[in-house]
Formats: C-alpha cells, structure tokens, sequence
C-alpha cells in the first residue's frame, strides 16, 4: 500500500497556471511591486473546503495546497497516487484557473503533507487511556485534546516538530464538515463509511522532512509511491506497546486501588512494604499493621502488570 494524504501542499513553475478566470488578490513588496497573486477559498463560501493558490514572482513559483475534500463524492480515497490527477482536475473545474496538470504532475514537487491512516476503530476513552499510558517517553511528549473528538502527542525538538493526531472522525466531521458532506451526492454512503473509523495522521513539513521520513525524493510521483508506513513509523515513535501496564481491574473502591500502585512503586515487595511502615510509625498497633498487610496481600493476588494489548492491536490497524 501506498500512502494516503488529507492535505498536501505542491510547489512548480508558476508557468504552469495557464489563466486565472477569478481575480487573485495581490501582494507587494516593500517598494509597493507586485510579488504576486494568490487565491484562497475561505473567502468563497461556494467552496467548502480548503483550496489556496498562490503565485511567487521573484522565485517563479506556484503553490497549490488543498484537501482530499476536493475530491467530492471519492473523499474518502484521500490523495493518494491513483487520484492526484482528479484532484488537480476537480480544481480546474472549479473555474477559478486553470492548472496543467500533466505538467504539475511531472514536473511539480511536495513541500507539505498530512499523511494519514483510517482504521475501523472505535475511539473509547479506554483506547486513549491505554495510548497515554504508553507514551514512550512521557517528559518529551506532550498531549493535548485535539478538539474535543481525541488526542495529539507532540514532540518539539530543535530542528523540528513530531506530532501524531488521533481522533474520531465521524465526530469531526460531523461538527466541522457538515456544509461540505451535505453538498455530496453520496452523503450517507459518506458517513455511513466514515461510522466507527479514527484517524492517525501526521504532519509532515518541508523538503527534508519528508525525505527523511518517507525515504523518498519530493517529487510528486516519487512522494506517492512512497510506502504507507510513515504512520505506523510515528506511532512507534511516540507509544511503547511493551510498557506493562498495571492491570487493577480487580480492585474494589479507590483504597485498593491505592494500594495496588503502592505495591507496584515498590516492585510487589510486601517486606519492603510492612518495614517502610514499621519506620514512619503509620501504625499504633501491632494488630493494625498485620490486618493492613494481609490486605495488601490479598491486593496483590489480583493485581500484575501485564502488556497493553490495546497499544499492540491499535498499532496492528496501521
């Protein structure tokens, strides 16, 4: 398998934007010439989705970055080698320029990317649990709530930015996207497909970048015949799946709860336990001490850790 994007940013000679049939707005430099001419689909509401174009005088530039939502009723495809031509055409049809594809195609190159991967995977609050509990390397990555809908782990490092995006996205379609679905044709077949599905997805930024990472060169045709592993590359990045986690699903109430992580601050050692108590005098009687450990005991008897069989099946979807 190839991979699959839901944005992607394409720079080329601007000679290959043949007409503006919409006026482009324009920009100036600092002595007031004319660097060039740009559109962007936000101020079009006749467009629902991201689209912007933009032309660089001095660099003899073109770029064109846009969503897999330009692909209408084919969205869930995303961008991938078999439908990069749509998507330049289905610009074309728009009538606001018109691009040459071919020669995009062939002589253009990537500068950005969202790679992505949609699994059939129902994102509970027990799956993003299990992936918070196995970050990797808790103190490099911090996570966010990505809009209420799921989580983003991200890393800064000195020369870049590693991320990884996983959310529901029949949600996020659902509160983001619902002039854009209600404009398709298909738009049942759109979320009945969507139903039940979460999505990975990273960000790739720049040349290097993307050559590191995909290990390919940033020319379009390179860039998509790319394997998709870049995703999965990521998640193991960021989640460990060999983390054991401490299973305390057989503790009754909050008190053996605690103590199930007291035990496991202390690698299961009950000796170690009942001489740290003895030392702080936690307790006044001989008695109180010996029914406190025959509970601790018992806690553990129920408890272990074990591997995050929810990291390894998630990982194994990518």
């Amino acid at each position: 398998m190839y991979i699959k994007c839901d944005t992607i940013k394409i720079r080329c000679n601007y000679k290959y934007l043949k007409e503006m049939k919409t006026p482009f707005n324009i920009t100036y430099n600092s002595k007031n010439i004319e660097q060039g001419r740009y559109f962007n689909s936000k101020h079009y509401s006749s467009i629902p989705y991201n689209l912007y174009i933009a032309t660089n005088n001095y660099h003899q530039s073109l770029e064109i970055e846009f969503s897999s939502k330009v692909l209408k009723e084919r969205y869930p495809e995303l961008i991938n080698r078999d439908t990069i031509r749509q998507c330049l055409s289905n610009i074309n049809n728009l009538d606001i320029c018109t691009l040459d594809v071919d020669g995009i195609i062939n002589h253009g190159w990537v500068i950005g990317a969202d790679i992505t991967a949609d699994v059939d995977l129902m994102l509970t609050d027990r799956v993003l649990n299990a992936l918070n509990q196995n970050v990797g390397n808790y103190r490099r990555f911090q996570w966010t709530h990505y809009d209420g809908k799921g989580i983003t782990f991200t890393k800064n490092t000195i020369y870049d930015k590693e991320e990884i995006k996983v959310y529901n996205k029949y949600k996020e379609l659902l509160s983001h996207s619902r002039k854009f679905i209600d404009s398709l044709e298909n738009r049942n077949d759109i979320m009945d497909y969507f139903y039940g599905k979460t999505r990975f997805e990273i960000t790739l930024k720049g040349e290097k970048q993307i050559r590191e990472r995909l290990g390919v060169g940033t020319g379009i045709k390179d860039f998509f015949n790319a394997i998709d592993s870049a995703v999965r590359e990521q998640f193991d990045r960021v989640f460990n799946a060999s983390i054991p986690i401490l299973d305390t699903t057989q503790c009754n109430g909050y008190e053996e709860w605690a103590m199930a992580h007291l035990l496991d601050s202390y690698n299961g050692d009950l000796r170690q336990i009942e001489q740290s108590l003895r030392q702080e005098s936690v307790y006044n009687s001989r008695n109180g001490l010996s029914e406190r450990m025959k509970k601790f005991q018992s806690v553990k008897a129920r408890t272990k850790r074990k591997e995050n069989e929810i990291v390894r099946s998630v990982r194994s979807l990518l």
